[in-house]
C-alpha cells in the first residue's frame, strides 16, 4: 500500500502466549521460529513491503529477549520499542504506546497474526468528520469455528459482532487496525481489551468502519495453525 500519514504501526507483542507455550516456551511467541527467522521478522517484513515505514512494538511478557533478538536482526524499517511493566491488556497496551509517544493515529497489528495481499485499504487517514475512529480489517474464511464473525452494514459500518462457534465461511477480524486517541478510554484506565472493551461501545456508537482485505491470514495463536504458517513459508522459499 501506498501508505499516507501517520505510518506507523504497534505491533502488540506482549502477551503471555500462553496457547502456543508448549511450541516456544522459552520465547515469547512473536519469536516463534519460522525457518531461519522469527515470526516477528516476517511480520515486520510484510508491513514494511507493504508502505509502513516505521514500526513500535508493544512489549511486556520476556521484553529483554525481544529487543535482543531485532539488535542483530537488521529489520528493514525503523523499529522502537515501549514496554509495559504490568499487564495492560491489547487497548491499555495502544493507549500506553500512544501517550508514551505523544502519538494520536496509529496502525495496529496483532503480533501473533500474520496478514498479507494489498493493505492499501487501511492506508487513509481516518475521516472522523463522519465520525471514523476505529477502521478494521476483515478477511473471508472458509470456516469461522474459530473465530468470532463481523457483520457491516451496506457502508462498511460495523454494526454488530457474531460468537466464535459459527460453521461456514464468514468475514472476521483479521487484528489489523487503523485508530486514534479519541477511541480509547482515558489516561489511567489500567487494563482493558480492544476486542472486548473497546470495539462493543464504539459499534454500539457508529464509529467503526470494516475495510476487507484478499489476503493471506493466519492467527498463529495455537500449535496447530503455527505449523500450518510454517509449512507455508517453507513452500513459498
Amino acid at each position: 500500500m501506498s501508505v499516507q500519514q501517520p505510518s506507523t504501526c504497534i505491533i502488540l507483542a506482549g502477551g503471555l502466549g500462553t496457547r502456543l507455550r508448549s511450541v516456544v516456551a522459552d520465547r515469547p511467541k512473536c519469536l516463534a521460529p519460522v525457518g531461519d527467522r522469527s515470526f516477528l521478522e516476517i511480520q515486520i517484513a510484510t508491513l514494511a513491503h507493504a508502505g509502513v515505514d516505521s514500526v513500535v512494538l508493544s512489549l511486556g511478557y520476556l521484553a529483554e529477549q525481544v529487543i535482543a533478538a531485532l539488535v542483530g536482526a537488521a529489520p528493514p524499517i525503523p523499529v522502537r520499542y515501549v514496554v509495559e511493566r504490568e499487564l495492560l491488556g491489547t487497548g491499555g497496551a495502544v493507549a500506553h504506546v500512544l501517550d508514551t509517544l505523544g502519538l494520536d493515529e496509529v496502525l495496529v497489528a496483532n503480533g501473533d497474526t500474520y496478514l498479507s495481499g494489498d493493505l492499501s485499504p487501511m492506508a487513509p487517514t481516518l475521516d472522523r468528520k463522519v465520525g471514523e475512529l476505529f477502521r478494521m480489517a476483515v478477511v473471508e474464511v472458509p470456516d469461522r469455528v474459530r473465530f468470532g464473525g463481523v457483520q457491516c452494514n451496506a457502508n462498511d459500518r460495523v454494526v454488530g459482532f457474531l460468537d466464535k462457534g459459527g460453521v461456514g465461511p464468514g468475514r472476521i477480524n483479521a487484528g489489523f487496525y487503523r485508530l486514534c486517541r479519541a477511541a480509547l478510554p482515558a489516561v489511567g484506565s489500567g487494563a482493558y481489551s480492544l476486542e472486548s472493551n473497546v470495539l462493543p461501545q464504539l459499534v454500539r456508537e457508529q464509529n467503526v468502519t470494516a475495510r476487507p482485505i484478499d489476503g493471506q491470514f493466519i492467527d498463529i495463536g495455537v500449535p496447530a495453525d503455527y505449523q500450518r504458517f510454517c509449512t507455508m513459508q517453507a513452500g513459498a522459499k
